[in-house]
């Protein structure tokens, strides 16, 4: 039977010696025909029934090779592409699986365009190609080949990509796990393809789901970051996203629910336990970064989001709580600490100096170590990644997180408090130094810890104990950890510092004495002590106390005419000598021990080399050091020269494997330490020793020596050491010149003295080298050393050519125009049309390219999927924890150079497109893939227009800035919002601009990136610049509304002079104000008057009126929070739900009667006033902090109606005022708005104002944002670009945008053309509509020309089997359904051998949602469906008979009738099967996670 053949497989092997003989033998015997010829013999002979399964094997593996002979010269073969694939259609239903492997493979090499892809759905090719997919019978060989062919389907026309296939994939990926399906993998990458290429496809075949639930399936991270990025990309555009209905919230069910079964086979077992919440942790962390992933995750108004995993760290779930703490340490790039309850374990993994795998010899060595613990030079270019960070910070803190820490540490046993207080520090440094302090409460933090360790509470107060700890490691940070780096930066640093070294000269040696008399007994006695003249194990000697002798200077106790002091020298030299087999052979460890002895033979050598002889009268200890010194080096340089002459490099003392495990690496340090003096230089060149190990350098194989001998050397002079590298960067190895290129970007960053001088020449020559890598390499150090001035003048005088390296070459060469000296140099060497033309590219095209280049880097940051040293996309980084943080700055833009000086501003106004941006900019336009490229690119180059004050003010005049702020707000593009987001960051690198963006309530960090500890400023906030005419219910002041922070007056000798001289022009500080402030204060100027309100605890101590010059007193004032304060030092406002921060910057008590009186009671702030915290928690806000107010005042203690109105009149002076208008304009335009709306109280609240004088700016505040009166030196500081908002939801949808149900495709996406014309109540039970062009058969018909497109099922049989079908989807009657059709396929066979019903079940199956095994059982009861009647097809195509071999002669008829044929397989596209003509009878069911 055709069954026994599906499961059959052939026993016997045919080799691929065999089949390939054979397949030459079938092309051989059709060489001398003609290629048309040729291809219909091998159709013919595929085409036939009955045919022997190797000899249609041979002709199909034939017609493969004959068609890739051929494939570029098609058209001479003269066959159509639809008449080739309706010819090899007939292989995909015989009954061997090898024929329809080939058959597949076949049709994968004849599609190559989308219309060959229209005509393949015509044919129904795709219900094959499911068929062999869901089919599981032993053809894994032909599955694989079926997924091939749709990936290839998807990648030539994904808009033509047939729903079958893609319901075939989605119920694979549904079942594929519990079935342990190979082919899941697979399917998943497809669908993820899909997604990209085809999202409403995927949207409409359920792939949205099917990816969801496979996220909790999968262990390895790119598989899981490939999966989420899909969804993220859904996420992104309002197209996709409110069709969709993505829901991420299921990636944290197995941290929330501690029962979690995701399948019915899970069991609550420990290993499954940990299975998903490994699968969660992979899933949040791609979700968490990405910026859609933020905003739909972590809104401090989601429950069911981050803050569902904040809380469940409050859960004694010492489980879960690890599985959390994992996860915010990969999401920081942090390292993970052992697991240990030692807490200088868990510290010595946060130190970034602890030695990492990739520092070893074998792989970067001081190259990786440089980069990873030298900062960037970079101090105020943004990078997005630390952007991300930043709002990610913000995020943590808004939902809660450090108290959930702080409960967790207090809680917890002692490994997991470990973890946790590290962890605690880290985000706290992190906050320090990313976030602006008006984001977060600069008050004592963790009141929660303190209070626990106030109790006595263990683990807190250890907790405490490594914050500090921590805090006091990272203060001695960067530092290196090899000695190869130690020195180098330690000999720059030591040149460009030595001016204060002499003056600390006298302090260190009178400290080393001191040293020396606690350590030694007596003179007499030190290099006794030390044990090298007793011992000759070197273990056992005091190698502390040998480094203080070596190192003393003047007081050295070694003297030369005691022979036990020059025994104790020789010793020391002979146990550093290679050839005693002593140091030579000592294990390279990592503890300090194994250093120490390398600290004592630099330091020897260096005492060798600065003997002198006057020290000593009669004796050359002079002479014996250098003897004892050369004695060493000769040593070295034989074992060197060992290397270079022996035939094996491995039997040798400084063999590769000694150089990565033993103490033999250090001799090469030795030289370079060596060479730095003057008479060292000397005797190494004496003999020979330059010359051997450039000859080394340049011709080894082995790169370990490469590495050393540039990595020890010293290139602050010209000499010998330089001329080592020189040769090294021009040798033919490419290792050696890309390590020696890497090489100087270290130097870079260890600011090397004197390195614009030579360095950068030898940078620019490396840009010709062959290597891509090396370019690349070169590009990039470049382009930092363009952050120093001396570096970027000497590339601009050195003016290479880098049109040669492309888009990287245009990037560098617009550095050049940001001084004025590279922008004249460029008119200078060609002229300025060089400059216009340049520009004019950028604007046509570049600046799109821009948008691709920012977005790809940042990718390299925050994904797995990065590029390689050669600049080119490889695969995924397999360990996640292995990929360390990439510097990803912002590439330099032209917008953005050029308007660093006043020549290049004005050319950009005048040549560039400025103007039309602003117009693109305004017009947000984001409809379409080429809207959102273009907005973006706008906003990136305005963006870049405003980092200069000139260009700023430029864009404020157009209004620019409120239009981005905008856009980062209320894009319905989320991908828009971050790069709105990102452009405000680089806004806000600039004084001007943070001021500006301060007012419009978005805070910027204040510091460069070099600034590891800033310091908070004292700085003045108004947050009624935002929005002056609009109160909110946070204008209204209340005694229930506690403000966060405290106001002092600063005294007079803390101010400016410029201040202070405003000041006394101020009326506040008017006689009369004075006079009115000693009538109300104590005469001993105590503190204020304290007013007692509800409580004891609500206080406001005041000092108010006017004094004797009409002032303005300022007092103090604390507004204290409901409850006492604790011992904690936090002020217990912090806990109350209610936190306010930006509801006022001074305090507010309005009389609520209108008069001269209730000014005096408001508090207005100083000149100087404290920095308070703006953040304002949006999770803080309960339903109870907010009451009602009516006209005469409520028993909350809330202002009056009158009380607010008045406050609503101050509010707008005070904003008018903080923009220097005069008098005038107060009463002309203010009078004139406030009557309309306050009358009648409003004339007598003017008349109040009035009798304080408003005529100054400084009235009713200090004008901390007056662009004018910032001094130069202000605005020449640069900030590191990181923009946040006051208002963390300001960024976050609202809950009306976020739709948690789908919406439904518009009908022609949804139902296919005939059935929406298609009356309802026509088809009944006894009736059922077969369209011909869904068939296999009918469809190629020539009835269907006629009109005759449809008929009826009359057979009762029939149509009991499509009923049946239908209802097997249903799960409730699935069993029940499925036996009844396998009873009545035993009752009623013929009806499952007929292929126009098979034909409708592969229909119903692609528009319906059928689980895997549903799928194989249908497939399974038509096994044996007859498909004789598509052999006819072919026959008339080709003219043959299926009988015999040769072909009969041709004739008209015949071609007239393969005509015929062939223009009923070519109808017209619009009756093909489309996405649009679907009929989706079934709907998705979304996967429940119940959380």
């Amino acid at each position: 039977m055709a069954m026994s053949s599906w499961i059959n497989i052939r026993s016997g092997r045919i080799y691929r010696s065999t089949k390939q003989s054979k397949q030459e033998d079938v092309l051989a015997s059709l060489s001398d025909l003609e290629p048309h010829e040729c291809c219909k013999r091998l159709l013919a002979k595929i085409s036939q029934k009955e045919v022997e399964e190797r000899s249609l094997y041979n002709h199909l593996n034939a017609f493969i090779k004959f068609y890739l002979k051929y494939e570029n010269e098609w058209e001479k073969v003269g066959w159509k592409t639809e008449e080739l694939l309706c010819c090899l259609r007939i292989a995909l239903v015989h009954e061997s699986t090898q024929i329809r492997t080939v058959g597949l493979r076949c049709i994968r090499f004849v599609i190559r365009t989308e219309n060959d892809v229209t005509h393949m759905n015509k044919l129904l090719i795709p219900f094959l190609i499911v068929r062999s997919v869901d089919l599981i019978l032993g053809n894994d060989v032909e599955r694989i080949e079926a997924m091939r062919l749709m990936r290839k389907i998807l990648i030539i026309a994904p808009a033509k990509f047939d729903i079958a296939m893609a319901r075939c994939m989605v119920s694979l990926a549904f079942d594929g796990a519990e079935a342990k399906d190979r082919m899941l993998r697979v399917c998943l990458a497809t669908l993820s393809d899909l997604g990209v290429l085809n999202p409403k496809l995927l949207i409409i075949s359920g792939g949205v789901t099917a990816i969801s639930r496979n996220l909790l399936e999968c262990q390895t991270p790119k598989i899981a970051e490939s999966l989420c990025g899909v969804l993220l990309l859904l996420l992104d555009k309002p197209q996709t996203r409110h069709y969709a209905a993505v829901d991420l919230h299921c990636a944290a069910a197995p941290f929330c629910d501690f029962h979690y079964k995701h399948g019915t086979k899970d069991k609550n077992k420990r290993d499954e336990r940990e299975l998903r919440l490994n699968c969660g942790r992979l899933a949040l962390l791609t979700i968490l970064r990405s910026w859609s992933g933020i905003l739909h995750f972590c809104s401090p108004n989601d429950r069911s989001g981050f803050r569902a995993i904040v809380d469940v760290l409050y859960l004694k779930q010492l489980e879960v709580r690890k599985s959390v703490l994992d996860l915010l340490y990969d999401l920081l790039g942090l390292p993970q600490p052992e697991w240990s309850d030692e807490l200088s374990v868990a510290l010595s993994a946060a130190d970034p100096c602890e030695p990492q795998a990739s520092w070893r010899l074998n792989e970067g060595f001081v190259v990786a170590e440089g980069r990873s613990v030298l900062p960037h030079l970079a101090a105020s270019t943004p990078t997005t990644a630390d952007m991300h960070m930043a709002l990610l910070l913000y995020c943590f803190l808004e939902n809660g997180l450090l108290a959930a820490l702080a409960e967790v540490i207090a809680t917890s046993d002692t490994f997991i408090c470990v973890r946790a207080s590290v962890l605690l520090g880290e985000i706290l440094r992190l906050i320090q130094i990313l976030l602006p302090p008006g984001c977060c409460n600069i008050s004592p933090s963790l009141p929660s810890l303190l209070d626990y360790a106030s109790k006595s509470k263990p683990q807190a107060i250890a907790a405490i104990t490594a914050l500090e700890q921590l805090h006091m490691l990272m203060k001695r940070r960067p530092a290196s950890y090899s000695l190869h780096l130690d020195y180098i930066i330690r000999n720059s640093y030591h040149k460009r510092m030595e001016h204060k070294q002499e003056n600390s000269v006298r302090q260190k040696s009178a400290l080393k004495s001191k040293i020396q008399q606690l350590v030694l007994k007596d003179g007499e006695d030190a290099v006794k002590e030390t044990g090298v003249l007793v011992s000759n194990d070197a273990f056992t000697w005091d190698w502390n106390l040998i480094n203080l002798l070596l190192k003393a200077e003047n007081n050295s106790k070694i003297d030369f005419t005691d022979s036990s002091h020059r025994t104790f020298v020789k010793k020391l030299v002979e146990f550093f000598m290679p050839s005693k087999n002593k140091y030579s052979h000592m294990d390279l460890g990592t503890s300090k021990s194994s250093i120490i002895y390398t600290t004592a033979g630099i330091e020897l050598i260096k005492f060798l080399v600065e003997l002198k002889d006057t020290d000593y009268s009669g004796l050359r200890p002079r002479l014996m050091g250098a003897m004892l010194a050369l004695e060493l080096f000769q040593d070295i340089l034989n074992n060197i020269e060992a290397v270079m002459t022996s035939r094996s490099v491995h039997d040798c003392l400084f063999s590769p494997q000694h150089m990565v495990s033993t103490q033999c690496q250090s001799y090469f340090l030795f030289i370079g330490q060596f060479a730095r003096n003057v008479r060292g230089l000397k005797m190494l060149e004496s003999i020979n020793m330059f010359q051997k190990l450039k000859q080394l350098a340049t011709t080894t194989n082995h790169d370990c020596y490469v590495k050393l001998i540039i990595s020890s050397m010293e290139y602050i002079f010209p000499g010998p050491c330089r001329d080592i590298l020189e040769a090294v960067l021009t040798c033919n190895s490419d290792s050696s010149r890309l390590y020696a290129t890497q090489f100087l970007h270290v130097l870079l960053r260890a600011r090397n003295p004197l390195f614009s001088t030579w360095a950068i020449q030898l940078l620019v020559n490396q840009l010709n080298d062959k290597s891509r890598s090396v370019v690349l390499s070169a590009l990039s150090t470049l382009h930092e050393a363009c952050e120093l001035p001396d570096c970027l003048e000497a590339l601009i005088n050195i003016n290479p050519n880098l049109e040669k390296l492309g888009e990287k070459g245009s990037m560098l060469f617009v550095r050049f125009l940001s001084t004025e000296s590279g922008y004249n140099k460029i008119i200078h060497d060609s002229s300025k049309d060089k400059i216009i033309s340049e520009l004019k590219r950028w604007d046509e095209h570049f600046i799109y390219r821009y948008v691709k280049v920012v977005e790809a880097d940042l990718s390299d940051a925050l994904t797995l999927h990065q590029r390689n040293e050669e600049g080119r996309y490889d695969k995924r980084v397999s360990n996640l924890r292995s990929s360390c943080k990439r510097d990803v700055f912002l590439p330099p833009h032209i917008y953005g150079q050029l308007n660093q000086h006043v020549e290049g501003y004005e050319l950009l106004i005048c040549c560039g497109k400025t103007e039309k941006m602003i117009e693109v900019i305004k017009s947000a336009k984001c409809t379409n893939d080429d809207q959102i490229l273009q907005l973006k690119a706008c906003i990136w180059a305005v963006s870049h227009l405003g980092t200069s004050n000139r260009g700023f003010e430029y864009l404020t005049s157009y209004g620019i800035v409120d239009n981005i702020i905008l856009l980062a707000k209320k894009c319905p593009v989320y991908s828009i919002r971050a790069t709105a987001f990102y452009a405000l960051g680089l806004l806000g690198t600039t004084p001007i601009g943070a001021d500006e963006l301060s007012r419009k309530g978005w805070l910027c960090t204040r510091h460069d990136r070099h600034d590891y500890w800033p310091i908070i400023k004292e700085e003045i906030h108004d947050p009624f610049y935002a929005n002056p005419s609009v109160s909110t219910s946070e204008d209204v002041i209340s005694l229930d509304n506690p403000f966060i922070g405290e106001f002092e007056n600063l005294e007079d000798e803390d101010m400016d002079p410029e201040e202070s001289q405003d000041a006394v022009s101020s009326p506040i500080y008017s006689p009369e104000s004075r006079k009115m402030r000693h009538s109300t204060l104590p005469a001993n100027r105590r503190p204020p008057i304290h007013k007692r309100s509800l409580s004891e605890s609500k206080t406001f101590d005041t000092s108010n009126g006017f004094d004797e010059d009409n002032r303005l007193i300022i007092g103090r004032h604390r507004n204290s929070s409901m409850t006492e304060s604790t011992t904690s030092g936090v002020s217990s406002c912090d806990s109350l739900a209610n936190k306010h921060g930006t509801c006022a910057n001074y305090s507010k008590t309005l009389s609520p009667i209108p008069s001269s009186s209730s000014l005096s009671t408001l508090q207005l702030p100083a000149t100087q006033i404290r920095r308070i915290s703006h953040r304002i928690s949006s999770n803080s806000t309960t339903n109870s902090d907010i009451s009602s107010s009516s006209q005469t005042g409520s028993a909350s203690n809330e202002l009056s109606m009158q009380n607010m109105v008045g406050y609503n009149t101050l509010k707008w002076l005070r904003w008018r005022e903080a923009f220097n208008l005069d008098r005038s304009n107060y009463e002309e335009d203010y009078l004139f708005k406030t009557t309309l709306h306050l009358a009648p109280t409003t004339p007598t609240l003017i008349d109040d104002f009035q009798i304080v004088d408003t005529s100054v700016s400084t009235a009713f505040g200090v004008a901390k944002f007056d662009v004018e009166s910032t001094t130069p030196a202000r605005c020449d500081r640069r900030y590191m670009g990181i923009c946040l908002p006051k208002m963390l939801l300001d960024l976050f949808p609202s809950q009306d945008e976020i739709l948690r149900e789908p919406r439904v495709f518009p009908e022609s996406l949804s139902t296919s053309e005939n059935e929406a014309m298609e009356p309802e109540g026509e088809l009944t039970s006894k009736s059922w509509k077969h369209w011909k062009r869904n068939c296999f058969y009918c469809s190629t018909l020539e009835a269907e020309r006629d009109g005759s497109k449809e008929e009826r099922f009359t057979d009762e049989s029939k149509l009991e089997v499509l009923k049946n079908v239908e209802r097997i989807a249903n799960p409730i009657s699935n069993k029940y359904v499925r036996a009844h059709l396998i009873r009545f396929k035993q009752r009623e066979p013929e009806a499952f051998k007929d292929i126009c019903i098979y034909s409708e079940v592969c229909k119903i199956m692609s528009e319906g949602v059928y689980r895997l095994p549903t799928r194989r059982v249908l497939h399974e009861l038509f096994l044996d469906v007859c498909f004789d009647k598509l052999y006819d097809i072919p026959t008339r195509i080709l003219g043959v008979t299926m009988e015999a071999d040769e072909e009969p002669p041709t004739t008209p008829e015949s071609d007239r009738q393969r005509k015929s044929i062939s223009s009923d397989i070519s109808s017209p596209t619009e009756s093909l099967k489309t996405l649009d003509s679907l009929n989706l009878t079934f709907k998705e069911n979304k996967f429940p996670i119940k959380h």
